[in-house]
C-alpha cells in the first residue's frame, strides 16, 4: 500500500510511504513544510532555532 501526504494549501505530494498491506493507495491531508514555514507555523532554519527579541 502507498500513502500519499498532500498538502491541503498547495495540494501538491510531499511524502509517500510504502507500507505492509492491502494493494492500493490512500491519500492523507497535511502541510508540506514549504507551506508550514511561509504560515509561520515552523521557526526558519536560517535562524538556527534562536529566538529574538526587540
Amino acid at each position: 500500500m502507498t500513502i500519499y501526504y498532500i498538502c491541503e494549501y498547495c495540494e501538491q505530494v510531499f511524502s509517500t510511504v510504502e507500507t505492509e498491506g492491502q494493494d492500493g493507495s490512500v491519500e492523507v491531508k497535511g502541510i508540506c513544510e514549504e507551506c508550514a514555514m511561509e504560515m509561520g507555523l515552523l521557526e526558519s532554519a536560517s535562524l538556527g532555532g534562536k529566538q529574538y527579541y526587540n
